[in-house]
């Protein structure tokens, strides 16, 4: 049985941006329902690695990260800007990245599996 999970990782940058109040608080979940978290571009582990293993995003830009193999797999950052724990065969998160750099990350479960994502200086 496979599960399923949807996980909105936003950084501070995005969620002040989307404040109107000038001493913004944590938003609820009401507020994450309202935010569009169609997937821009998708990220796939499983037992040969990540697909693919560089990805160039705008900031902001929604990114469905998916265990697609036959075991336990993860994305965890090196900085830690993000980590989705363990995540068992079907499960996918969503990540919201709106810092610009280059995130390195890999497979808690076999840290030779990396990836990249590069986050462009907004224009």
């Amino acid at each position: 049985m496979n599960r399923r999970r949807a996980l909105a990782l936003v950084s501070p940058a995005l969620l002040v941006a989307a404040c109107v109040d000038p001493d913004p608080s944590t938003p609820d979940a009401a507020d994450l329902r309202s935010l569009d978290l169609a997937p821009d571009h998708t990220v796939t582990v499983d037992e040969g690695g990540f697909s693919p293993e560089v990805l160039a995003i705008e900031p902001g830009d929604v990114v469905l990260l998916v265990n697609e193999g036959d075991e336990i797999h993860s994305f965890t950052a090196d900085e830690l800007a993000f980590d989705t724990g363990r995540m068992e065969p079907g499960d996918e998160t969503t990540l919201v990245l709106t810092d610009a750099g280059e995130i390195t990350y890999h497979d808690t479960e076999d840290r030779d599996r990396t990836g990249r994502i590069v986050v462009a200086a907004d224009r």
